[in-house]
């Protein structure tokens, strides 16, 4: 049995919830730990789902987004091969990065 298996079965349970009532394919960070510290009694922390977000291959990083004027930065995540269009709300950039995020 794979380690953090029921963990990382939430997490993609967070996409196909927010896939199916929202009709959002990519998701913060922010979104993902909210939604599964309030389905989960144990809740997670930013470390741990970071980490599985980053190591865990059907989890793929999209964009990254920082606040003018600060260091302030926002990840987007989608559950397997999307291509995602940045649209940064107002006072938001989109962080040019060279390539995707990996372990």
């Amino acid at each position: 049995m794979a380690k953090f298996k029921r963990i990382v079965s939430n997490i993609e349970k967070c996409f196909k919830v927010y896939a199916e009532e929202r009709e959002v394919d990519a998701l913060s960070f922010h979104q993902i730990k909210n939604w599964y510290n309030s389905q989960d009694k144990n809740g997670i922390s930013s470390a741990r789902l970071i980490n599985l977000l980053r190591k865990r291959p059907q989890f793929i990083w999209q964009y990254t987004e920082r606040k003018v004027g600060s260091n302030e930065t926002v990840s987007y995540w989608s559950l397997g091969q999307k291509s995602i269009l940045p649209n940064p709300a107002e006072g938001w950039v989109v962080v040019e990065q060279k390539e995707a995020i990996s372990a």
